[in-house]
């Protein structure tokens, strides 16, 4: 049997995430079944078997593969420097939630997100996306952070204002990332710019 190559077997993997989303963003991930899964990705359960052993698996990599991305995005926007970093990460951030097709997956991502509270396996891959709080966090501390505001617990405040639009986006598809974005770091410079 010929083997594949390692771009197909991506191109293969990635088919079977985007009709998992799909199936996912109708049912969410305990009303879709691994049927539903093969019929929206015209491919035999044997196939999708060969890259993932079950559904459980399947949600693990919808939630391991959002954060590769991010942290991509806060080690470009680190790598740089300057006072600048945080709002060129917002700007990378925001623009990316924006297009339609990313907006669509972080609404499967807040159903991932209420899964992880009672998955422990679940919870420790959404959990691993939590370490570029450490990165942003050292990059804040060289930033003159107001006495009294610990650059890790900002972090983390950074964190909830972004996964608070990803939630509030979720209810409300319409809500303006851009918009927000704005009022974040208006918000922010305040903070760091007194």
């Amino acid at each position: 049997m010929p083997r594949i190559s390692d771009e197909r077997r991506a191109a293969q993997r990635q088919r079977i995430l985007d009709a998992v989303m799909t199936c996912f963003e109708k049912a969410g991930p305990d009303g879709a079944s691994m049927q539903d899964i093969v019929a929206e990705s015209g491919m035999s359960a044997g196939a999708i078997y060969r890259y993932f052993d079950g559904k459980e698996a399947i949600i693990e990599a919808v939630a391991a593969d959002r954060h590769e991305h991010e942290r991509d995005l806060v080690a470009a926007a680190i790598a740089d420097g300057g006072p600048d970093a945080l709002k060129r990460f917002l700007d990378a951030y925001f623009d990316w939630v924006a297009d339609p097709e990313e907006a669509r997956r972080r609404r499967v991502t807040v159903h991932v997100w209420a899964r992880a509270q009672h998955d422990e396996r679940l919870r420790r891959i959404v959990t691993e996306g939590l370490a570029p709080l450490d990165e942003v966090g050292r990059a804040l501390a060289g930033m003159g952070l107001p006495e009294g505001v610990e650059p890790d617990m900002f972090a983390r405040v950074l964190l909830a204002l972004i996964q608070g639009f990803l939630l509030q986006r979720s209810w409300e598809p319409d809500l303006d990332p851009r918009r927000y974005r704005d009022t974040v770091t208006a918000l922010l410079d305040r903070v760091l710019r007194p």
